[in-house]
């Protein structure tokens, strides 16, 4: 497959069609006793999209914002708007700081910090369809979409 070669100009896989290549990296993994391994990964083409661009867009907040958004909603989704903002201050606060980060998305993205960034977390799978899944959960999502502008907005 001419496709499996390397192009030497600029040392970037060609993949088909939509699909876009993923440089070789080192992934750390844990075995089932907690020991650490370091896993080398071969380039490969992948066809997987984050939802997360096409969301902004839809909801016509800005991409960074989304992952604010998204992380309120998956940490406080079904909360009071009390618990809802509780969260949302703790992120503009590490925002103000910019210890934790330069964006929203770096801030809610460091490990261990927010759970329902973790693929594992029951929260994760509703972050890919944020209000969707009952008339409340629709609630839910404009909630703290509505909550992080105003959050956001807020003098120090």
């Amino acid at each position: 497959m001419s496709n499996s070669q390397p192009n030497k100009s600029s040392n970037m896989q060609s993949c088909p069609g939509d699909k876009y290549w993923v440089r070789p990296h080192q992934r750390i993994t844990k075995d089932k006793n907690g020991k650490t391994h370091i896993e080398q990964v071969k380039g490969y083409c992948s066809s997987y999209r984050a939802p997360y661009p096409k969301i902004a867009l839809e909801e016509k907040i800005p991409l960074d914002h989304l992952y604010y958004a998204l992380t309120v909603y998956g940490e406080a989704g079904g909360e009071n708007a009390a618990s809802k903002r509780a969260i949302a201050w703790i992120i503009r606060n590490r925002m103000v700081k910019k210890r934790w980060g330069d964006s929203y998305k770096k801030i809610v993205g460091r490990p261990s910090q927010f759970n329902c960034w973790n693929r594992k977390d029951p929260n994760y799978a509703r972050l890919q369809r944020p209000g969707q899944e009952n008339p409340s959960d629709k609630t839910f999502w404009e909630e703290s979409i509505k909550i992080i502008k105003e959050v956001h907005d807020a003098p120090e």
